[in-house]
């Protein structure tokens, strides 16, 4: 499969004019709609390359925009702005010249000519420029707005009557884009930078082995396989009967490599392995005097056995290289189970919506000799607009990104550490012939340290 071509039966997200983005399933012969924007014929963008913008026309067909327009055409400002081309170190910083004040305009609608009956009539038969270009010419006040006003006017008619779409693929980051501003709750207010953060902090690598509990959907374990590059296994631990995947499906991961890297766990294997039924075998002769329905039955019960089994050998054994915890549950028994399923200097991260329950943990993992420096961190990220003479903060934001503890899987030596007990200033040495208290004592301490000294290869 190429990444790069839009398959057909994939999920893709639709980038539109009004900077928001919708996901949609690609199914051949199928027409998409995308409200005021328009609908057209997916058949149209099936085996194109992401990333390209098009245009919706009538008959629903699109056309694509060789330009580098993208969604919007450019602007006066931004074309002055680049027209020398790019900036070396010895580039001055261009003057900001003198564009005007709005303090003599005022928000008046009487001041836009066109009634909504005749800009409804325009959609049904001009193009989005050309309504755009109407609206303007319209505007009895627009010539007295600033620079940077008309250019923010014309930037908010063509959110509104563009109809233009850019199809891109579906990766981790697109999810929580997605998400952060639909139902940011439903992958625990993750970001870009948190969920980096995490990847980062618990050294996710291609050909690893990893537990994850995720009650974001699968998005972290997505997140996780995206990194892996196909290579490596995934314990994905939940709570209820079936593992809730629902957010991954979106990132089009084939499903036998989702059945080859994710196996799945509920708390009640997990935490009592004892409990699992022994599984009967049975004879060719049995299986072939059964029903197709039942013997594949039988198959499938067969191979989850085995696949459990095996993962209770990998826990026992103690050989993941890593553990990421993105749930509300409380973690001190998951982590006490799963602490000793990590191999030494292994990494192990928790993730959660509030601090409050992280320093109750790191509490805990403090006096914990098998975790080494549990820390909390936090990932803040503002964005800005960057313009010549307007760089300022955007002015609205986004809240999430939670907090992480993160720290290091230790194996703590059973050696106790000695030393010479120091004498206090003045005190009488101890006999050295072996007559007397001192000396009495000095030997049997010699000889417990000989018996209880352990030699550590």
């Amino acid at each position: 499969m190429n990444e790069d071509i839009i398959e057909p039966n994939n999920y893709v997200f639709i980038r539109l004019p009004s900077a928001t983005l919708r996901i949609t399933k690609l199914a051949p012969h199928s027409t998409i709609h995308l409200g005021k924007f328009g609908s057209f014929y997916a058949d149209d963008i099936i085996g194109k390359s992401y990333g390209y913008t098009y245009e919706i026309k009538d008959d629903k067909h699109v056309d694509m925009i060789y330009s580098s327009e993208g969604l919007f055409p450019s602007s006066t400002i931004d074309a002055d702005e680049e027209e020398d081309g790019g900036e070396t170190e010895n580039t001055p910083v261009p003057e900001v010249k003198d564009v005007g004040t709005n303090e003599n305009t005022r928000d008046d609608p009487a001041v836009q000519k066109l009634s909504m009956t005749e800009i409804e009539a325009l959609k049904k038969t001009a193009s989005g420029e050309k309504i755009i270009e109407t609206v303007i010419k319209s505007h009895a006040a627009f010539d007295k707005k600033s620079v940077y006003s008309q250019e923010k006017y014309k930037r908010r008619k063509q959110q509104k009557f563009l109809r233009r779409f850019t199809p891109c693929s579906v990766g981790s980051c697109e999810i929580i884009e997605y998400f952060q501003y639909k139902d940011h709750h439903r992958i625990l207010e993750l970001t870009s930078e948190s969920l980096g953060l995490i990847l980062s902090l618990a050294n996710i690598r291609p050909g690893g082995k990893y537990i994850v509990m995720d009650e974001t959907g699968g998005l972290v374990a997505g997140a996780m396989m995206e990194r892996m590059g196909g290579e490596g296994m995934i314990m994905f631990a939940h709570e209820n009967e079936h593992p809730n995947m629902d957010v991954m499906k979106f990132m089009n991961f084939p499903e036998p490599l989702v059945a080859q890297m994710i196996k799945t766990i509920n708390l009640f294997e997990l935490f009592y392995p004892e409990e699992e039924e022994d599984m009967k075998m049975l004879s060719e002769d049995t299986l072939s005097k059964m029903k197709s329905s039942r013997r594949g039955q039988y198959y499938r019960r067969l191979a989850r056995h085995v696949e459990l089994q095996s993962v209770f050998q990998q826990i026992s054994d103690g050989l993941f290289d890593g553990l990421i915890l993105a749930t509300t549950l409380e973690t001190k028994p998951l982590l006490d189970k799963l602490i000793p399923a990590l191999q030494g200097s292994r990494q192990l991260v928790v993730y959660n919506t509030a601090k409050e329950p992280l320093v109750a943990t790191s509490h805990d993992l403090m006096a914990d000799l098998r975790v080494l420096a549990p820390t909390i961190l936090e990932s803040r990220v503002r964005k800005y607009q960057v313009f010549p003479g307007r760089t300022h903060p955007e002015m609205t934001s986004k809240s999430g990104g939670g907090y992480v503890l993160w720290g290091t899987r230790v194996l703590p030596s059973k050696v106790q550490a000695g030393g010479k007990k120091r004498r206090k200033p003045n005190a009488p040495m101890p006999s050295s012939n072996g007559n007397g208290d001192a000396g009495k004592k000095a030997k049997v301490a010699e000889t417990w340290r000989e018996e209880h000294t352990e030699t550590v290869a």
